[in-house]
């Protein structure tokens, strides 16, 4: 797989104190960190892979967290995922494949939040559904084998979904709609208990101040810029 390479003018998120439970979506960083941003444009013609961050805290303390699930609604005003318009998006049937979670936490970007999935047989699965022209909507599971035990509010490591550009037009693929205007939401995540102890679904923001995300909206400066922090991690 290429390196993460994407060329983008990063808007930087702007926090909000902790204290609350809340599940963040983050772009290039995890909430809070150095670069974590709400806004970027995906380097299409690249060919390379874009990261969107899930962390969480969850509301009460869980002695035996086995996994978390977590639900997207991934929208592109204007566009159609069904036909070449947008279908670069439609992650349920025609490119299916090109958005993939990932358990583990980074190697950096991600330093403040428990590795919460790093266990021998970890792992992780990814569905999605088309709703409408506009509006797919998405899941990501993670996983681990043995419980492990959390307290109230601890800022735990999600998952990272990772966008792979190389089925889009402008990088060669068949993809259409790559550079649209897209946002991607976190509509809910639950974390899931062992035992089956009741957990509170978390609906809203820990960190951040919006659950939501936007692509491909940021206009491109004179001077285009490669950031570089992630490059030598997924390849």
């Amino acid at each position: 797989m290429k390196p993460i390479r994407y060329l983008l003018w990063l808007l930087p998120l702007w926090a909000v104190p902790a204290g609350a439970a809340g599940v963040d979506l983050d772009l290039v960083a995890c909430a809070g960190a150095s670069g974590a941003a709400y806004q970027a444009n995906v380097d299409c013609a690249g060919g390379g892979t874009f990261p969107l961050f899930v962390t969480f805290a969850p509301a009460e303390a869980i002695s035996d967290l086995v996994a978390l699930d977590t639900f997207f609604d991934l929208t592109v005003p204007g566009g159609d995922v069904t036909t070449l318009n947008a279908n670069f998006w439609d992650f349920a049937n025609s490119n299916a494949g090109a958005m993939q979670p990932r358990h583990l936490r980074p190697a950096s970007g991600c330093g403040a939040y428990l590795d919460t999935w790093n266990a021998t047989n970890a792992g992780e699965a990814f569905g999605a559904n088309v709703i409408g022209p506009t509006l797919v909507r998405m899941a990501a599971t993670v996983y681990r084998p043995t419980g492990v035990g959390v307290s109230t509010n601890q800022k735990l490591f999600g998952c990272l979904l990772l966008l792979n550009t190389l089925t889009s037009l402008e990088a060669g693929g068949t993809h259409g709609g790559c550079t649209r205007f897209v946002t991607v939401r976190v509509t809910q995540a639950t974390p899931v208990s062992a035992s089956g102890s009741p957990t509170t679904t978390l609906t809203g923001p820990n960190l951040n101040t919006s659950a939501y995300v936007s692509l491909n909206d940021v206009p491109v400066p004179t001077t285009r810029r490669t950031w570089g922090r992630l490059q030598s991690l997924y390849r």
